[in-house]
């Protein structure tokens, strides 16, 4: 099963498990999944030297991945506990990013400056997502690309509230039915609490995959890549995965075995119950519109023509 292990990055596995157990978890779950994104950018840009901007930093572990890949990078957010956050997780991993506030909607850079634009799980929260996509154009060079990935609104698990609640859909009910589902719950997640996951929750923009094509031409942006997939939850992706490793490799029998005895002290009733229904969306994920309601995730590739 080792093999099996390190094919399907059990550290990486290990740090979606763990990443609300403290601000230092998460800032390395953070690193972990941006690490696991540079093959792919590194097929649209020329990484190293790259000058790269960061939208919505958060808590900063991306933008710290992105500096020690060898990037020139310019990280924003506009909350300012996020860059206070970003800012020690800096310094601590010694990378070399420079952090300011801003609003995406108003960039505070000259025209035709970045290489790339990395817009990851930040879109679906803003204002004005078009005017994004606008600034985004005009600060980058001609040749260069914006990366967005985000969860489609109507997906089964895209109210960004899972941690509390698992219902496929239930952020699609009326607001003040989630408001006092979450704020009932009266113990935190390490360091989420259900306020906070309320608060995360109210400032979706309610963005389609539609709307975002729609917007990537107005903003006068090309697409270069799209990709909507789907979610299987994190115990679903690992089972998945795992059970596709072990059909290549040998000895087969006895690496399908590990990945089920895994499988089985990994999903509770609920959270199989949950990973069978978004099994059965998957095919619709291939199909126009009825992605909407399949896809747990948009991948993205936008050129500035």
């Amino acid at each position: 099963m080792n093999g099996i292990e390190s094919v399907v990055d059990n550290a990486y596995m290990q740090s979606v498990d763990a990443r609300l157990e403290s601000s230092d978890a998460y800032v390395d779950y953070q690193v972990l999944e941006a690490r696991r994104a540079l093959p792919f950018f590194g097929k649209f840009f020329r990484t190293e030297g790259a000058r790269v901007l960061e939208v919505g930093t958060g808590r900063g572990g991306k933008g710290i991945a992105y500096a020690r890949a060898g990037m020139c990078v310019t990280a924003f957010d506009v909350d300012a506990a996020s860059l206070a956050h970003a800012a020690r997780a800096a310094q601590m991993h010694q990378a070399d990013v420079q952090l300011l506030a801003a609003d995406g909607a108003r960039l505070p850079f000259v025209s035709d400056y970045f290489d790339a634009i990395l817009i990851d799980s930040v879109l679906e929260h803003v204002a004005d997502s078009l005017a994004v996509l606008q600034e985004c154009r005009r600060v980058l060079k001609r040749g260069g690309i914006v990366f967005v990935a985000f969860p489609p609104f109507y997906a089964p698990l895209s109210g960004h509230i899972d941690d509390f609640v698992m219902i496929p859909w239930f952020h699609l009910l009326p607001r003040s039915i989630v408001k006092k589902f979450l704020l009932s719950r009266s113990q935190p997640l390490g360091i989420l609490a259900p306020s906070e996951a309320y608060a995360v929750y109210t400032t979706l923009s309610r963005l389609t995959i539609f709307r975002f094509k729609r917007e990537t031409r107005q903003a006068g942006l090309q697409s270069a890549y799209l990709q909507a997939r789907p979610f299987l939850t994190h115990p679903g992706n690992r089972l998945v995965v795992g059970l596709m490793l072990a059909l290549r490799q040998s000895p087969r029998l006895q690496n399908l075995r590990a990945v089920i005895v895994r499988a089985r002290h990994e999903f509770s009733f609920g959270v199989f119950l949950l990973f069978l229904l978004v099994s059965a969306l998957t095919p619709l994920v291939l199909i126009p519109f009825a992605q909407e309601i399949a896809a747990g995730g948009v991948k993205a590739v936008l050129k500035k023509g």
